[in-house]
C-alpha cells in the first residue's frame, strides 16, 4: 500500500506541486498570440548604429518549474544611443532559442568595427515619451547585422554562414519573451487594454 502512495504521489503530486508553482510565481504577464502579433504588427524595421565595444548585461530569469530541467533562460541586453532619433534602445537577444545565439552574443561583443543592425521597434514605445531615456531604453529586437561594403561575407570574418540573422519566427518568439518576463505589468495592461 505504501508503494501505491510513493508512485501516486510521483505521478500526481510532483506535476501538480509544479503546476501550481508555475501559476502563482512565473507566470508573467500571459500574452496570447494576438497580442504577441500584435505588438510585431506595430512594429517597424529600421537600422541603428551599434555603439563599438557595448557592454553586455547578462540576465538570468526562470522561465518556470519543470521535471526535465532548463527552468532558467539567458536575456544579453545591450544599452545603445541612438542618434537619429536621440533616444537609448535596448537591443535584446534571448539565449538558448536557436544554435546561433552563442555566435551572435559574440559578435555583439567583439565590435569594434561599429556595425550598423536591422532592428525591430515598436512604434507605440518608440513615440512615447515615457521610453528612450537611458534608465527606461526602448527594447528592440535584433534581424541582421549589416556587413560593410568592404566585407564581402560571414566567411570573410570567420564563420561559415550568417551566424547572426534572427528569423521572423525566433523574433516572434523573443518578442513572447520580452512581453512575457520583461515588460511591467502595468505597461502591458495600457498596451493591450481591450
Amino acid at each position: 500500500m505504501k508503494k501505491v502512495g510513493y508512485v501516486t504521489g510521483l505521478l500526481v503530486g510532483i506535476p501538480l506541486f509544479i503546476l501550481i508553482l508555475n501559476f502563482f510565481f512565473f507566470r508573467g504577464n500571459n500574452p496570447t498570440e494576438s497580442e504577441i502579433k500584435n505588438f510585431i504588427r506595430e512594429s517597424k524595421i529600421d537600422t541603428i548604429n551599434l555603439n563599438k565595444a557595448v557592454e553586455p548585461q547578462s540576465n538570468q530569469y526562470i522561465i518556470g518549474l519543470s521535471r526535465r530541467g532548463q527552468p532558467s533562460a539567458f536575456l544579453y541586453s545591450y544599452l545603445i544611443y541612438n542618434n537619429k532619433s536621440s533616444k537609448y534602445f535596448n537591443l535584446m537577444i534571448f539565449k538558448g532559442f536557436d544554435k546561433n545565439s552563442e555566435k551572435r552574443w559574440g559578435i555583439l561583443g567583439y565590435n569594434d568595427k561599429g556595425d550598423n543592425i536591422t532592428v525591430m521597434i515598436n512604434q507605440e514605445q518608440l513615440e512615447n515619451p515615457k521610453y528612450g531615456t537611458k534608465d527606461n531604453p526602448i527594447p528592440v529586437f535584433p534581424i541582421n547585422i549589416i556587413l560593410p561594403k568592404n566585407t564581402s561575407s560571414w566567411e570573410s570574418r570567420g564563420y561559415d554562414s550568417d551566424p547572426f540573422h534572427v528569423s521572423a519566427e525566433l523574433n516572434y518568439i523573443f518578442v513572447e519573451q520580452y512581453l512575457k518576463f520583461f515588460m511591467p505589468k502595468e505597461e502591458f495592461k495600457n498596451m493591450f487594454k481591450e
